[in-house]
């Protein structure tokens, strides 16, 4: 079996590498997370059309799916601790160009520069957790190491408004977006010290040409049932976040924006939880579960005329798609030796990238003939589908751990 690029394997995943990783994803999500929701807003600052609007919101996502045949390749060849680095550089530049340029054409560029840090930064942070990680602890782990995005994704949006409100209040709309963009790049310039304090990788040049030609290490098809699944989780999963407040406003249902913090707050209790009962009891007794919960979530939304049953909605959707997640991303990291984790990961990052296009973009095509009540309900066939995908996958993913010598 391949070694893990020469670095010991942890004792414990309270190791400095591993913390420092956990450190640096909340940072990560702290400065997109405060970004990320206001962009629709600053473009309306400059006075840009609807469809401009849209497409400046979306290119986002759609340069971060466009780099991933670039992503795979550089965490195969180089050093992933100066890659994380330089990511976090280049996403405190592109928060200082939009500080310092209030235009359509420069923010496009910079818009570009934050695309490209996104589409690396993902699976390079997963990537490094697993290299970090126990072997018999790594759906703990993942678990964990989770905690950061959902701390963020509670917070950061708040935060972003609240400074945008200071600056404003202070000099001005664009003063207060200035604050903002500043504010951003100075997270992920600080997440360079955490990045910096994770043990750099020891691969030889022997090893990185054993693992081949750079279009070799774009995806691999070993990880492709879980990209497949999360790919159909997402589908399902992203038209929470993009509908919800116009489903509220459909149904007659006030202070939805407590929703979100219900989202938030239970993905980060799931999902440690989560990791540590499957360590426990083995990803079957847990994924399982976890993924009818999520279908049943979709169906009580879609069901939901009051504040109270949605609340309980979102904190069922939020236990059964965080509770999945370590499992799903345990197998993907496994489904490789350890110098090809990086191209596993960036394979699963694909599914989660082309699940956030879909299912906003088919969840728009279901209400243009419904409305939002069936959309919602209409997302729990996915998940259903996903259910039956993950179970080709379990059988798949123990046949490639014995061809891996585990």
């Amino acid at each position: 079996m391949e070694s893990n690029q020469n670095l010991p394997e942890p004792e414990t995943i309270w190791n400095k590498s591993y913390i420092c990783i956990i450190i640096a994803n909340l940072m990560l999500s702290l400065g997109h997370g405060a970004v990320n929701p206001l962009v629709a807003t600053y473009t309306k600052y400059l006075n840009t059309s609807a469809q401009m609007t849209g497409f400046l919101t979306g290119m986002f996502f759609a340069v971060s799916f466009a780099g991933k045949p670039f992503t795979g390749p550089a965490m195969t060849k180089l050093d992933k601790r100066k890659l994380l680095i330089g990511v976090f550089i280049l996403g405190s530049i592109a928060n200082i160009g939009y500080a310092l340029f209030h235009s359509v054409p420069v923010f496009v560029v910079f818009r570009f520069l934050s695309g490209i840090q996104y589409s690396l930064v993902g699976p390079l942070l997963m990537t490094l957790s697993g290299d970090h990680l126990p072997r018999s602890r790594l759906t703990y782990g993942l678990g964990i190491y989770g905690i950061g995005g959902a701390i963020g994704s509670a917070v950061a949006p708040s935060i972003g408004v609240a400074i945008l409100n200071f600056g404003t209040n202070l000099r001005g709309e664009g003063f207060g977006f200035t604050l903002m963009f500043l504010s951003g790049a100075l997270v992920f310039f600080l997440a360079i010290i955490p990045s910096y304090n994770i043990a750099p990788d020891r691969k030889t040049k022997d090893d990185i040409a054993g693992t081949g030609a750079w279009y070799t290490n774009i995806f691999t098809i070993h990880a492709m049932p879980t990209a497949l699944v999360m790919l159909l989780l997402m589908t399902s999963y992203s038209t929470i976040n993009t509908y919800v407040i116009e489903f509220a406003g459909e149904q007659g249902i006030a202070g939805i924006s407590v929703f979100f913090v219900v989202l938030a707050v239970m993905l980060a209790i799931s999902r440690p939880l989560s990791g540590y009962f499957t360590h426990m009891l083995g990803m079957t007794r847990i994924a399982f579960p976890a993924l009818a919960v999520f279908s049943c979530s979709m169906l009580i939304i879609g069901s939901s005329n009051t504040l109270r049953m949605a609340l309980i909605g979102a904190a069922l959707a939020a236990i059964g798609f965080g509770s999945s997640q370590p499992s799903i991303q345990a197998i993907a990291l496994q489904s490789e030796t350890a110098l090809r984790r990086g191209v596993a990961t960036n394979t699963l990052y694909m599914g989660i990238d082309m699940g956030l296009f879909l299912g906003p973009f088919l969840g728009g095509l279901v209400y243009a003939r419904s409305d939002y009540a069936f959309m919602y309900k209409t997302g729990a066939m996915p998940v259903i589908i996903a259910i039956v995908c993950f179970a080709f996958a379990i059988p798949i993913h123990k046949r490639r751990q014995r061809e891996l010598g585990d």
